[in-house]
């Protein structure tokens, strides 16, 4: 492989670019000192890869640059190609002609490689100087300091030399990165022996535990297909019984109200009924008690008047003679005791009738009080029933959530799955009544958006809805929302606005937790009095916020308005409003009644002191009527007799027809009061006939009361067992299984017979309690480890071979090395004595290994002897001795090992002028098998070169090439 062509711009002294083309011969450049010809050398040596700056004599790598002259600028790119003749196809690159490229950049620091004009690596690079022996390193490239080298340099360094010759540079690259190789495989196969003996420690207790945990997912998966049926099955049974119930119990307490209605009804009536029974009793007694009296005075009088006919018979047979005037006198006073017990009784009399009337009329006062409490009380029961009523189905329709849209409804039926769920929207903000239209109007929908803490949350929660075909929901991440807000300086002009309210975030409350998210939802809405200011206040803000009125209005950003009248309906804050109305207002009313109730018992009570009174005072009249009648009777008898004493003054006959009469009246008033009495008593028997009956009415109501409380209670129990296992099966499909109702019953269907089911469940439940505890992660971590240990173990006999083959190949790069420096030895050794004796005209030379036991490592030594001279040891000759010697075993090294390129940089620079021809001669003869490229300065080395090119610096600091005669090339070196 020859090298053709050498180009290069901006690398050192070369700021114009130079092309020098090469016949494949000796070709020689020269020129004074300082012209830059080595130049060549470096460029030849950077552009083959060479990395260190030392090494091309400069700093740094960017010195390599053209730093610019006193007339030309410094350049900011370096580039050197090589091109090269590959038609013997050294190198491995698939083409003739083998073009290298390298450039750099100023304050890039990036070197460019490029193969035939495509980007490559600088590996790629070397590897072509390797094939063809022209790398670093090797005798392609030789300057004066290398032929001192290798005069001077130890067994150990010269060895690399022939290592290069022989060409196992490449085989030791390999070694070195072989036995590198060697030592992370050996480490990796360590760590991975410890790996695969710690697999096989797990696996087996692994095993157990993926066994017991398949079992335990078979029996859970059979339970969770078998429960989620029969919780579905349940939950749907239970529901209707709990609906069924839940009226049925209604419809008790509806009849126990009105059982105990119809009871307080009946105490009324037998109230009144034992009111008028003790009236009659009073009346019957005041009769009996009149009756009494009137026997008592007919008794009286039937016995006087035994007397007086037997006084009469006596005067007739004048056995007596009566004293009229003594009994007149006795008469007369016993009348006026009469007339004046008369006259206190009367006054008596009068004082209990005003008592009785007063007592009477607060009677009348107190039963009027009570029919109106009664009326309050029917009142207060109607209206606690329908508020009742009301706030059920209000409650009920919350409950339910009958009024949010399916997605929400799903979320708020499951919200214990999510930890992050805050509620909706319009559960977190509250309103007064005053502003809720115009809020309810801004939120509308918002209302039932979903207030979560973060986005993940509201992700859990799509997902959610997704699985389980719940609809579609919209949430609010608390930790993504950011406040809206009106600017300062709007504001400041809406607060001296007619019509302006406030910000709508500022007419709603909220705990501090939330206060963002009521900006985010209403912190750039104004609130206006009515759409006419709203109208005035959008063209003074251009209608860059929305506008709500208090009876919701609006006008849009931009302008556009929406209003008109709402249909009613039960609105997020309206349904709260409403519940919270019916809740402030059943206990009013429930007070109001009880007011009543203890109103109408006091009442009552009242009626039934005044009743006493009442009655005690007719008792006391009619015992003073008796007597005052009594009296009276009395007082006409005692008149009756002063009349016949008076009488009897004329005559000596007894009229008895006064007392005979008054006889007669009492006796037909007795049979008055008899009938009265008679008459009254049935009356009073026909009474306690109907306060019996209300007696019973009561008993049976009484006791109809209880049996219906007890199949209440009963009815009850079933309720809340019904409530009970509703809300555990409720909790168990949405907690455990995480799913909804609706899913469940679309997806799982009940097999068995819900009896069998619920054995079944009870069963597989015990059977997996009986095992234990169970890692579930073990089945996967057991395909893991399982897998691991395939691999690892596969990994491991990987590795074992790959030892065996990189121990084989270290052992076989070794025997190259040892075959090839013991040939390249053995070769050059043949030449070096030649090349020695012809280049000192005699003597001998010889190259050998320090140690031939240890080719592999022993130091290359050379042992010379000039004609005439004794000395050995290369230290001892003088330089230009030195010099020829090692020029001479170049020279052998070359013949035993022609390379396609030589560079020699002024190597012959120390010999006499002799020997420099000789040195020409050489490089004539080794042309044949060798290009070679000289940098030179000595007349005879010119002389035999095929080709010269001259350096010169036809401006300071820039170097030119060009062809030169040798006459030309002389004057060049003279000008030195």
């Amino acid at each position: 492989m020859k090298l053709i062509k050498l180009e290069a711009h901006g690398f050192k002294s070369f700021a114009d670019p130079i092309v020098l083309k090469f016949d494949g011969e000796v070709a020689g450049i020269v020129g004074p000192n300082g012209s830059g010809k080595s130049n060549i050398n470096d460029a030849i040596r950077w552009v083959l890869g060479e990395q260190s700056s030392k090494e091309l004599r400069g700093d740094t790598m960017e010195d390599v640059i053209f730093s610019g002259s006193k007339t030309v600028p410094a350049m900011n790119k370096a580039t050197v190609t090589l091109t090269f003749d590959n038609s013997d196809g050294i190198s491995s690159v698939d083409s003739d002609i083998i073009t290298i490229t390298r450039s750099l950049q100023r304050g890039k620091g990036i070197n460019e490689y490029f193969l035939n004009g495509e980007p490559c690596r600088q590996k790629d690079i070397k590897t072509i100087a390797m094939e063809t022996g022209i790398g670093k390193s090797s005798l392609a490239i030789i300057s004066q300091g290398t032929v001192s080298e290798i005069a001077q340099s130890s067994d150990e360094q010269r060895r690399l030399i022939f290592e290069e010759a022989a060409g196992v540079s490449k085989y030791k690259v390999r070694k070195v990165e072989a036995i590198k190789k060697l030592e992370r495989t050996e480490s990796t196969l360590k760590q991975i022996e410890t790996i695969v003996r710690e697999l096989e420690r797990r696996l087996e207790p692994l095993k157990k535990q993926a066994e017991k945990a398949l079992l335990y997912k078979e029996k859970s998966a059979k339970l969770e297909k078998i429960e989620i049926a029969f919780l579905a099955h349940e939950i749907q049974r239970l529901e209707k019984v709990y609906d069924e119930l839940h009226s049925e119990l209604a419809g008790v307490e509806d009849t126990q109200k009105r059982y105990k209605d119809q009871i307080d009804k009946l105490d009324i009536s037998i109230n009144t009924k034992k009111t008028e029974l003790h009236k009659f009793n009073s009346e019957l007694v005041s009769l009996r008690s009149k009756k009494d009296s009137i026997s008592i005075r007919l008794g009286d009088l039937r016995v006087t008047e035994a007397k007086e006919n037997e006084k009469r018979d006596l005067i007739a047979r004048g056995e007596i003679k009566a004293n009229e005037e003594e009994r007149l006198a006795a008469i007369l006073t016993k009348t006026k005791e009469l007339e004046q017990k008369i006259d206190y009784f009367s006054k008596v009399k009068y004082d209990l009738e005003i008592k009785s009337e007063t007592s009477s009329n607060s009677i009348k006062e107190l039963q009027s009080e009570l029919q109106e409490n009664f009326r309050l009380l029917n009142e207060s029961d109607k209206k606690i029933n329908y508020a009742r009523l009301q706030l059920n189905l209000l409650l009920e329709k919350k409950n339910k959530q009958t009024n949010l849209f399916k997605g929400t409804r799903s979320i708020v039926q499951n919200k214990q799955l999510f930890k992050g769920y805050k509620g909706l929207v319009s559960d977190l903000l509250s309103v007064k009544r005053e502003y809720a239209t115009a809020i309810e109007t801004i939120l509308a929908n918002a209302t039932q958006h979903i207030v979560v803490d973060k986005s993940e949350t509201a992700v859990e929660g799509i997902n959610f809805l997704k699985k389980n075909n719940g609809g579609r929901a919209t949430f609010i991440p608390l930790n993504t929302i950011q406040p809206k807000y009106v600017r300062d300086d709007y504001l400041f002009v809406l607060k001296n606005q007619p019509g302006y309210v406030d910000i709508a975030s500022n007419l709603v409350e909220t705990k501090a937790e939330f206060s963002k998210l009521k900006e985010f939802l209403l912190g750039n809405i104004i609130i206006t009095k009515d759409i006419e200011s709203g109208n005035k206040i959008s063209k003074i803000l251009e209608s860059k916020y929305m506008i709500v009125s208090l009876d919701g209005d609006i006008i849009r950003a931009g302008g556009v308005m929406v209003g008109g009248t709402k249909q009613e309906s039960d609105d997020a804050f309206s349904l709260d409003d409403k519940i919270k109305e019916f809740q402030a207002i059943l206990p009013v009313l429930e007070n109001d009644k009880n007011l009543a109730s203890k109103e109408i018992q006091t009442l009552q009570s009242k009626i039934n002191n005044e009743q006493a009174f009442y009655n005690e005072y007719h008792k006391e009249l009619a015992t003073i009527n008796v007597r005052l009648e009594d009296f009276t009777s009395e007082i006409k008898e005692y008149k009756i007799l002063a009349t016949s004493f008076d009488n009897s003054k004329q005559s000596t006959e007894i009229n008895l027809g006064p007392l005979h009469q008054k006889i007669q009246e009492l006796e037909a008033e007795l049979r008055l009061i008899e009938f009265d009495l008679q008459t009254k008593t049935k009356i009073e028997e026909n009474f306690k006939t109907e306060l019996n009956q209300f007696e019973e009415e009561r008993k049976n109501i009484s006791k109809m009361l209880i049996n219906l409380s007890e199949s209440f209670a009963k009815k009850m129990k079933v309720y809340q067992n019904a409530e009970f296992y509703l809300d555990q099966y409720k909790e168990r499909l949405a907690n455990h299984y995480k799913l909804t109702l609706d899913y469940a019953i679309e997806n799982y269907e009940l097999e068995l017979s819900i009896e069998s089911a619920g054995e079944v469940i009870k069963q597989l439940r015990k059977e997996i309690e009986e095992l234990g505890n169970v890692n579930l992660e073990s089945i996967e971590e057991l395909a893991e480890v399982e897998e691991r240990y395939e691999s690892f173990s596969t990994n491991l006999q990987e590795l074992v071979d790959a030892k065996t083959t990189i121990l084989e190949a270290i052992e076989q790069m070794d025997k190259v090395i040892i075959t090839r420096l013991t040939n390249i030895v053995t070769d050059v050794n043949k030449e070096f004595s030649r090349v020695f004796s012809s280049m000192f005209g005699g003597g001998n030379a010889e190259v050998k290994f320090v140690d031939p036991h240890n080719i592999l490592e022993s130091g290359i030594s050379i042992y010379a002897q000039p004609p005439g001279k004794s000395i050995k040891n290369l230290k001892l000759f003088s330089g230009g001795e030195k010099s020829l010697i090692a020029i001479s075993l170049l020279f052998a090294i070359l013949r035993a090992r022609p390379l396609p390129l030589c560079i020699l940089d002024e190597v012959e620079a120390a010999l006499d002028e002799n020997n420099v021809l000789r040195y020409g001669e050489y490089l004539q003869e080794l042309k044949k098998q060798t290009q070679f490229l000289v940098i030179t300065h000595r007349i005879g080395t010119m002389t035999k070169v095929d080709a010269l090119f001259g350096a010169t610096m036809q401006h300071r600091g820039v170097t030119s090439f060009f062809s030169v005669k040798l006459e030309d090339a002389k004057k060049m070196v003279d000008e030195k």
